[in-house]
């Protein structure tokens, strides 16, 4: 791993993004709880490079997961997934075909994508 990667968060929120979030956590009353990033392989589109991403709210890590502040959100994942979505940018997007949050993960290149995601 590069020097910048280890500087790198393990994601980055867009503002709208951001807000959504800190909207659920009040919403849920689950201010202190932490953001998990599951990544599955297989059964996404070639936009992800094959990859599926799942978000839920977890009381506390387990001891195998890396934990990161990003922007006053407690966000966590497991060891082996931290290297995969690092620098990863987590936005929410809002239209006609989807609503919700959308990642973009740098460290996954697709050759061609048709589904519209990028």
């Amino acid at each position: 791993m590069s020097n910048m990667q280890k500087t790198q968060p393990l994601v980055n929120f867009t503002p709208l993004a951001r807000e959504k979030l800190v909207e659920v956590l009040d919403s849920e009353k689950a201010s202190d709880s932490y953001l998990r990033i599951e990544v599955y392989e297989g059964g996404g589109c070639a936009c992800s490079g094959g990859y599926r991403y799942a978000l839920s709210l977890e009381e506390k890590p387990k001891e195998s997961d890396v934990v990161e502040e990003v922007g006053g959100l407690k966000v966590m994942t497991g060891r082996g997934e931290a290297d995969l979505i690092r620098g990863s940018r987590i936005d929410f997007v809002e239209s006609l075909q989807r609503t919700g949050f959308k990642i973009e993960n740098p460290n996954v290149h697709a050759e061609a994508c048709g589904c519209g995601g990028h």
